[in-house]
């Protein structure tokens, strides 16, 4: 999670900055990030760029902070805030271009810097690194602090705030809290990050999303709930701003346009804020989703050979075989390998090289037939292939390099071989009946000295 790998995890990496982004919007449109509680007033909206720059990289933890800023201007926007928060806006503070840069600028800036100053922790060892993150995160607030007074001391020195006003914020209660709040998110996100269990999920999350990109129901609808949520929030929005403005109406009170303004403002911010909570809702429902999906995967996989167990490979035969036509000379093969004297291996050299000798099998029939061919266990040292279209002779050409290959594993003076049965698949043919002659074919090359494979003849079609 932390300082994930580019190409590895980039897909993780996406995730994790939507979900970063929608915290951000949510705390910066919410009192989750602004906490008002005289005498205590304290300001976290800016966490979520400190976690970007911790467990990202110092590009994540400036958009964040641009965002964060964007967020900061858009609340200045509103004609019934303070004459000090109009600051902040382009639209009201009569100089749209020093307001734009005290509002974003500072805050893309304090995200870029806060992402620069947790690089050194990536070759940091403990407790160096834990002293590094706690340092950085919490200094945080008064680097934020900092280069916003500074902003505002250069573009608007009347307020009369200079760099140095930073500094009361260091030892203020406020200060400390926050300080300390920070101090113990990022740390602890930190481990659950670089944690064995978190390592575990996200392999198996790559692995359930690798799985369902070949299905395009789950893109599609992932598109079809954002859609459908964003369109329902925006008419949701909207038709609560047109019925508060007819009931007061009813009451005989005419929102003049300014106020119809303000009250629109405030809706769009409340939309924002519903829009960031759905957004992580939907991000926890496609990792749970990902995730019962990886587990039901498991579950139909050979737990020693990693191929498809039985009940799985059969129901995926006969689903690839529904509408299969053979074309020309050209034809799928259902194939049987068993290993020629399994049981003498694990009785002679032990069960874990009987093992080795089917998960090296395995390796080689992934390797010479391709990942177009489809693979399962079926029995203890039974191996079952739906092959992809192929000729009889290219066929026959890829089991004497199995056998070959084959040959090349040994234990002493005993070396690895196996009996081959393949059957031609005929249109409209049950697996359950290709298993059955498949198998045959493989025990009559069994009864001619073993190590031999038996290509079965085509049925012709019927016209």
């Amino acid at each position: 999670m932390a300082h994930l790998a580019p190409d590895k995890d980039k897909n993780i990496r996406w995730y994790l900055f939507a979900a970063l982004l929608a915290v951000e919007l949510l705390m910066s449109f919410s009192f989750l990030g602004y906490f008002h509680v005289e005498p205590i007033s304290i300001t976290i909206a800016y966490i979520p760029v400190l976690l970007a720059g911790a467990l990202m990289g110092p590009v994540e933890s400036t958009l964040l902070g641009t965002a964060f800023g964007l967020a900061s201007m858009w609340k200045a926007t509103a004609s019934y805030v303070m004459a000090f928060d109009r600051l902040f806006s382009p639209f009201l503070s009569g100089s749209p271009w020093k307001s734009l840069l005290l509002s974003v600028g500072s805050r893309a800036l304090f995200g870029l810097l806060i992402g620069l100053l947790y690089l050194p922790a990536r070759n940091l060892r403990r407790p160096w690194l834990w002293l590094w993150l706690a340092v950085v995160s919490f200094f945080g607030r008064i680097i934020h602090s900092f280069l916003v007074y500074t902003a505002l001391w250069l573009f608007f020195p009347e307020t009369g705030y200079t760099p140095a006003s930073a500094l009361e914020d260091l030892v203020s209660p406020d200060g400390l809290a926050v300080g300390l709040i920070s101090i113990v998110l990022v740390l602890a996100i930190w481990l659950i990050g670089h944690s064995a269990t978190w390592q575990k999920f996200r392999l198996r999350l790559e692995a359930a999303r690798r799985f369902q990109q070949r299905e395009r129901y789950h893109v599609l609808s992932t598109v079809g709930i954002i859609l459908v949520t964003l369109c329902s929030a925006v008419a949701v929005a909207i038709y609560f701003v047109h019925r508060m403005d007819t009931v007061l109406e009813e009451y005989g009170i005419t929102l003049s346009d300014y106020v119809y303004s303000d009250l629109l403002h405030l809706q769009i911010q409340f939309l924002i804020g519903i829009l960031s909570l759905t957004a992580l809702v939907i991000l926890f429902l496609l990792l749970n989703r990902w995730y019962t999906t990886y587990m039901d995967r498991e579950a139909k996989l050979d737990p020693l050979t990693g191929i498809m167990n039985r009940g799985a490979f059969f129901f995926v035969c006969g689903k690839a075989l529904r509408k299969y036509q053979p074309a020309g000379n050209v034809y799928r093969y259902f194939i049987m390998a068993d290993l020629d004297s399994f049981k003498e291996i694990n009785d002679s050299f032990g069960h874990p090289e009987g093992d080795y000798a089917l998960t090296e099998t395995v390796r080689l029939l992934r390797d010479i037939f391709g990942r177009d061919c489809l693979l399962g266990r079926v029995g203890g040292d039974e191996l079952a292939i739906l092959h992809a279209p192929v000729t009889r002779e290219e066929l026959e050409a890829r089991l004497r390099r199995l056998q070959a290959r084959l040959h090349n594993i040994r234990w002493a003076d005993h070396s690895l071989s196996c009996s081959i049965g393949a059957l031609p698949v005929p249109p409209q043919a049950s697996v359950e009946d290709l298993y059955r002659d498949a198998d045959a074919l493989l025990y009559t090359a069994k009864s001619y000295g073993k190590d031999q494979y038996i290509i079965g003849q085509p049925v012709p079609s019927a016209r």
